[in-house]
């Protein structure tokens, strides 16, 4: 084999192992975005990862995101919700220079979808007297269902972290925030309108 033809080959399967593995990192990433954040594929490139928006939230809760996570989405904002929620003071959206996060009204916010896992909630597990994650929900999407259990309304719930973040529960929370894509397909949507 010449060494063209296997320069060739290595950079033909390097560029299929990258597709692969980029194609598998976006698939399975759950990155949960500051409120008013465009559709992922439009923001990875929007961002021009200046830091603006960290800067400006006050709880400190949005983190860059690190390189193992993908390259596309490294130095971009994301929330770790257990570590620190979102007060949803919308401050992002004011600062961003880029419009890869837009300046929102209230009602328009949808980050995510906090679910309860049933498995270790100390309510649903064990009978306990623990409502914290209703307690700190500043949307009302937390509600106790007709035994007496917390559930929670993924209409009303706009995947802020704050359950998730104050959960007891040690180690991984009993209820945590998910991001499906439904405000990034919105924002689209409207954007387009």
């Amino acid at each position: 084999m010449k060494r063209r033809e296997f320069l060739k080959l290595i950079g033909v399967g390097g560029f299929f192992l990258f597709t692969r593995n980029r194609y598998k990192l976006f698939k399975k990433n759950e990155l949960i975005r500051p409120p008013g954040a465009i559709e992922e594929d439009e923001f990875i490139y929007k961002c021009i990862r200046c830091g603006e928006c960290i800067k400006i939230c006050p709880t400190k809760c949005l983190k860059p995101v690190e390189l193992n996570k993908g390259i596309f989405e490294w130095g971009t904002p994301h929330i770790i919700p257990r570590e620190k929620g979102c007060l949803l003071c919308l401050e992002c959206g004011k600062v961003c220079p880029s419009d890869a996060i837009q300046r929102i009204k209230m009602e328009e916010i949808k980050m995510g979808t906090a679910k309860i896992n049933t498995e270790i909630c100390l309510v649903w597990q064990k009978n306990k007297d623990c409502f914290v994650c209703m307690e700190v929900c500043p949307v009302g999407a937390v509600y106790k269902d007709e035994k007496e259990r917390p559930v929670v309304d993924p209409k009303i719930c706009v995947g802020c972290g704050q359950c998730e973040q104050n959960c007891p529960v040690i180690g991984e929370s009993a209820i945590i925030v998910k991001n499906e894509g439904e405000k990034r397909k919105r924002l689209k949507r409207r954007k387009n309108v």
